[in-house]
């Protein structure tokens, strides 16, 4: 069971381990969303490419397969990024390199970038994919529409067929690309069952020796599922672990106290994660429903452990057996 659980552990962190594609721009991106983005084909012949939506929606891939080359244009109809067969190139003369840098386009393209204006190419990466943040594939505002502020629990396609318009060489062609509303998931449900499981677990630890003596174990797989649902934060990635090995190093030494500590610290992480109910879509190793089932897990398991010592510790002691009298 030790040699299966820094396996599992191995893994988890495999998993976690964040990675760096090349990207034009970040477009200030967020680690939650309650809209799903999806290419969902394309007018015009789009052979030797493929479009498709990464990071939650926030960024748009497109990597170049058997095209010699690949224009994406901007929001005026200018070269905005370049795919041949020396990499990515950018236009700094293009409108949308500046109001791609923020979510919002808050930024205001200098004189210079004009849809007019020659082309200013500049090599971004050698490889043959590139990923930006395009304004035509979300809800421009931090407000949901108005039908969905009235209807929130109500699924809604906010855009049914926007375009991502592309020149593939030479011939004109779109990504379509659908944007809905997902409702976000039932809160106060996740929550009593959570409440209700873990209740039934701290009977049974405070009732059953038996299950009392698999401490080590539950303490170790809550703080497992603590780590994996931390989703994209390094901080709360690095104290999960730092759970994970406390109760690796219980389940090796069989000592009570590090369980107790290793279950509290999982329970704090996971019980401070609570967006993971509050949002449809989430970032991270696994989806956002699996993200919500780690933390219920670690919330039920971790919680049992730390309140069932608290009962035990509470709970009066037998007084001690006297001498008959002589």
């Amino acid at each position: 069971m030790k040699r299966s659980f820094f396996g599992a552990l191995v893994i988890a962190l495999a998993l976690l381990s964040p990675t760096s594609p090349a990207l034009a721009h970040d477009g200030d991106g967020g680690a939650n969303s309650d809209y799903e983005v999806v290419v969902t084909g394309y007018s015009g012949d789009a052979t030797g490419v493929v479009v498709r939506s990464v990071d939650l929606g926030n960024r748009i891939e497109l990597e170049r397969t058997t095209a010699q080359e690949v224009i994406v244009t901007g929001y005026s109809a200018e070269p905005y990024l370049r795919l041949d067969s020396k990499g990515v190139w950018e236009n700094f003369n293009s409108p949308a390199h500046y109001l791609n840098l923020d979510r919002f386009a808050s930024k205001t393209p200098p004189e210079s970038a004009s849809a007019d204006a020659t082309p200013d190419w500049q090599l971004m990466s050698s490889a043959t994919s590139v990923r930006w943040h395009d304004h035509r594939t979300h809800w421009m505002s931090a407000t949901p529409r108005e039908d969905v502020v009235a209807q929130p629990d109500v699924e809604r396609v906010i855009f049914p067929a926007n375009k991502v318009d592309l020149l593939i060489d030479g011939q004109e062609a779109s990504a379509i690309v659908k944007v809905t509303w997902l409702p976000p998931p039932n809160k106060t449900g996740w929550l009593m069952a959570i409440s209700v499981l873990a209740g039934l677990l701290i009977a049974g630890l405070v009732l059953s020796e038996p299950l009392r003596r698999l401490v080590p174990v539950l303490a170790a797989l809550g703080a497992l599922a603590a780590l994996v649902g931390q989703g994209t934060s390094s901080t709360r990635q690095l104290i999960a672990t730092a759970a994970v090995l406390l109760a690796a190093a219980a389940l090796r030494s069989s000592r009570a106290q590090l369980s107790l500590v290793a279950a509290g610290a999982a329970f704090v992480i996971a019980a401070t994660r609570l967006e993971v109910f509050e949002h449809a879509l989430l970032q991270g190793a696994v989806s956002g429903g699996g993200q919500r089932i780690a933390i219920s897990a670690a919330m039920i398991i971790s919680s049992s452990i730390v309140f069932a010592q608290i009962v035990t510790w509470l709970s009066p002691k037998p007084a001690p057996a006297t001498q008959p009298a002589e």
